[in-house]
């Protein structure tokens, strides 16, 4: 096989600097917040609101629904929230649609997505945000605790950039956008893509295993673990219905997935395009891990990016399969390789003993209601 790597230029220091969260600029404030402080909504003529709207929506600017309500508090504290979002400087003059990376359990962003997908989309003008799971956990945390941080994400990303977000998550990182749309109703209003790669909507047999397994001991599994199961109360309330109306919803599996397995059974979401990248390559020999840079997939996240609606196997041009791997920013790579060998001692080291249990975590009284 003649095996091709394509370089992405690493010279983007000025796309990549970071901007503290906590300080982020507020450069648009929805006017409708402003009326309602100074309680002018309710005196305000409608025919001002729909042409402030109107001129709002044909300078580019997204107006989402006002009224929409937020959905359950968040837990955290917001100033913890901010520790885990990291954005470019651009995403507050973002011409392109800002994408949201969520990593897989026991990634961060960067070790996930810095040398593959962030790259090419910065070189291509998309302003790059990313969320890593709150700390020490690296995603074997309760899935209900982090979904909160992509809420958050989404939301500042949404006020700072003008624009509606894109997501991308690989593994676990698929399963909170989705998540965070189901209940949190004013996301569906700033979501445009939400692309998942590799991620077990329906939940894992080789969840199931491993925790049955380690059950039989007194350690448990562990919380996220547990949540990644068949059956599972999390997965149950995410299945309860449809996934809300707005966003493009993208499940992208490979059928030989070892840990999001059965691939295609696992990654299926009613409400979404389900599309493997054998069905754009038969036969395409591609895992779990190496969905992240394999060129078939990478082709069904930028239809899905590039044209309304989810990706549509259908709109890629077949000699992708000749391609075995996406572009590869290789000093990006080289710099995060010490931390990709050393994954699975991290994955040990950032599970205490306190996040293990012997059974699911409970679901929080927002979610309980769905599944009775």
């Amino acid at each position: 096989m003649n095996i091709r790597i394509h370089w992405v230029a690493a010279s983007l220091s000025f796309h990549k600097k970071e901007v503290s969260v906590a300080n982020r600029p507020r450069r648009w404030v929805p006017l409708m917040k402003i009326f309602r402080h100074m309680g002018g909504v309710r005196r305000a003529s409608i025919g001002l609101a729909i042409s402030v709207s109107a001129l709002l929506a044909g300078n580019g600017i997204a107006t989402g629904s006002p009224e929409t309500e937020p959905g359950p508090p968040l837990e955290q504290p917001e100033a913890e929230l901010d520790k885990t979002l990291h954005c470019d400087d651009a995403i507050d003059s973002a011409g392109k649609t800002p994408v949201l990376f969520v990593p897989g359990t026991t990634a961060e962003g960067p070790e996930n997505f810095s040398w593959n997908y962030m790259a090419v989309l910065r070189n291509e003008g998309h302003p790059v945000c990313w969320v890593d799971y709150p700390y020490p956990t690296r995603g074997w945390r309760d899935m209900q605790i982090s979904s909160e941080n992509v809420v958050h994400a989404i939301r500042v990303m949404y006020e700072r950039s003008g624009k509606k977000v894109s997501t991308i998550g690989h593994s676990q990182g698929g399963l909170h956008p989705v998540w965070a749309a189901r209940f949190w109703p004013d996301i569906k209003d700033k979501l445009d893509d939400a692309i998942s790669l590799g991620s077990p909507f329906q939940g894992s047999v080789m969840a199931t295993a491993y925790c049955e397994g380690l059950g039989a001991f007194q350690s448990g599994c562990q919380e996220s673990f547990w949540q990644f199961t068949k059956g599972s109360n999390w997965t149950r309330a995410l299945n309860a219905e449809h996934v809300p109306a707005g966003p493009s919803y993208s499940s992208l599996y490979t059928r030989f997935d070892e840990f999001a397995a059965p691939g295609k059974e696992a990654s299926a979401l009613a409400g979404s395009a389900h599309v493997a990248v054998q069905d754009v390559c038969r036969g395409r020999a591609v895992e779990h891990f190496s969905l992240v840079v394999d060129a078939a997939a990478y082709a069904l996240v930028r239809d899905a990016l590039k044209h309304e609606g989810p990706a549509d196997p259908g709109r890629v041009d077949n000699s992708v399969c000749a391609e075995p791997f996406m572009p590869i920013a290789l000093p990006e790579l080289a710099g995060n390789l010490p931390k990709l060998l050393q994954m699975p001692v991290w994955a040990w080291l950032n599970s205490p003993p306190w996040t293990w249990r012997n059974e699911e975590p409970a679901l929080r009284h927002y979610a309980r209601a769905t599944i009775g």
